[in-house]
């Protein structure tokens, strides 16, 4: 993607009452479920100066519905819900260019708030994007994604699924973003659960979103690969919790994988492995419906006393073939309309500062939590502070693998809304963190959890 020496530009995929449909039907599934979008974004100033920015607003056909010129005070944050620039109906893609680095997030609802998911913006695109899982009428799950050109030109834009041989193409205007719904690629059969790998000769960015009767999931495409992926949080049977994790492999040949799991300090669990055979191209499931035997201990909040409780991280620490990998989350809370979804972490590429554009603590009944794991070589010390409040989070000697786990509810202030960054001192200070956001005491039927990835910078 080309930039202005002095400009950055993030992308963000936005929806305003743009109805969609999950009309496919399969094993256990819902009755054909109609979905009304609207979305909001937070964008987080990374510096300490003025940022003046620029928020383009994209129609699918690629022509521009509005411009918005703004400012972001240092250090700052700034929310832009309900999206007051565009009409009602919108249905499309934002860019945002700063004069300052910025962080962004996106916040999607679904119905009048009965459901809700979240993903971070991108700085940047790729010519290839790997999306570890995508599905038709699988249990009453569909999912759909756009995908957005951030390059200069028209793009025609391929998509393969894994497994079998299924494709499709697609042609984007530069900024623009379309729509693929698996549920309307009569390719693709009822109940397929796969991968998808996206290319385009102009970079491309893509979000997808996970819809069933009930529940809203988003997590954004991967443009780049990690050899031993990380994830920040995973849980199991703590309060009704459960996860699965998505792992795809990217490259040319076969790999085994094997996922280590680390409880966190002061929470359920034991550290436990996972490996499974992932074929070239495909992605396999781990960690659920249960982590395997060994990992669960009893404790406060255990609600499964045979499988017992975990709380914690969990990262790939053996590869046999040492593939590229991209892997997603799927966070889940049984008997309730609560699931969230995230991306897991290149180890790699991380730094020893996290931001968090968007903090919350009663806010409208809406509080945040974080987890931020070392994904170091050595012990490290986090300390997370959070705009206009002295209240921070810290954790000494933070071990490989470990994660430090707050939730701000009762801790800052009602109505509290603002950002975070959370700072690594001492080893070799590498760090990797997210964001869960949740309504409450709100109604088991309502899709109350959201979660998006932190950015390191």
């Amino acid at each position: 993607m080309k930039r202005a020496s002095r400009w950055l530009m993030i992308l963000i995929l936005v929806l305003v009452a743009a109805p969609l449909s999950a009309m496919a039907q399969g094993p256990d599934s819902a009755s054909p479920d109609a979905v009304t979008y609207t979305s909001g974004f937070q964008l987080q100033n990374l510096t300490g100066s003025l940022a003046t920015v620029a928020i383009v607003f994209y129609n699918q056909d690629g022509s521009i519905a509005n411009t918005v010129n703004d400012t972001i005070a240092g250090n700052t944050n700034k929310t832009y819900y309900p999206l007051s620039a565009v009409s009602s109906g919108f249905d499309g893609s934002v860019v945002v260019s700063s004069d300052q680095q910025l962080a962004a997030i996106t916040n999607v609802l679904g119905n009048d708030g009965q459901r809700g998911a979240s993903y971070g913006g991108f700085s940047d695109g790729a010519t290839t994007v790997n999306l570890p899982l995508v599905m038709k009428a699988y249990f009453g799950i569909d999912t759909w994604f756009n995908v957005q050109n951030t390059g200069s030109a028209s793009a025609t834009v391929n998509i393969a699924y894994k497994p079998g041989t299924c494709t499709e193409s697609v042609s984007v205007a530069p900024g623009a973003a379309k729509t693929l719904k698996q549920a309307d690629n009569t390719c693709l059969p009822i109940g397929f659960v796969g991968a998808a790998t996206i290319t385009s000769a102009q970079p491309v960015a893509a979000a997808v979103m996970q819809v069933n009767a009930q529940s809203l999931l988003a997590y954004k495409g991967f443009t780049t690969a990690s050899t031993n992926p990380v994830m920040p949080l995973v849980s199991s049977n703590y309060y009704k919790s459960g996860t699965g994790i998505s792992i795809q492999n990217t490259g040319a040949s076969a790999t085994t994988v094997t996922i280590s799991y680390k409880p966190s300090a002061g929470f359920p669990g034991a550290a436990c492995t996972e490996t499974k055979s992932i074929p070239a191209g495909q992605s396999a499931n781990y960690s659920y419906p249960q982590l395997p035997a060994g990992c669960g201990t009893s404790g406060s909040g255990v609600t499964d006393t045979t499988n017992g409780g975990f709380v914690g991280s969990a990262a790939v620490t053996a590869n046999s073939a040492n593939m590229p990998l991209v892997a997603m989350v799927n966070s889940v809370t049984r008997d309730t309309a609560n699931a969230a979804a995230y991306e897991a972490f290149d180890s790699n590429s991380a730094t020893s500062k996290v931001a968090f554009p968007l903090i919350m603590d009663r806010n409208y009944n809406i509080f945040t939590g974080i987890s931020v794991a070392n994904v170091g070589a050595s012990a490290t010390n986090v300390t997370c502070t959070f705009t206009g409040t002295s209240y921070t989070a810290s954790a000494t000697n933070l071990q490989p693998g470990a994660a430090l786990t707050d939730v701000q509810l009762n801790k800052i202030a009602s109505g509290y809304v603002g950002a975070g960054t959370c700072t690594a001192s001492g080893g070799d200070a590498k760090i990797a963190g997210i964001v869960t956001e949740l309504t409450n005491s709100a109604a088991s039927t309502t899709d109350a959890l959201l979660a998006y990835d932190g950015f390191n910078y």
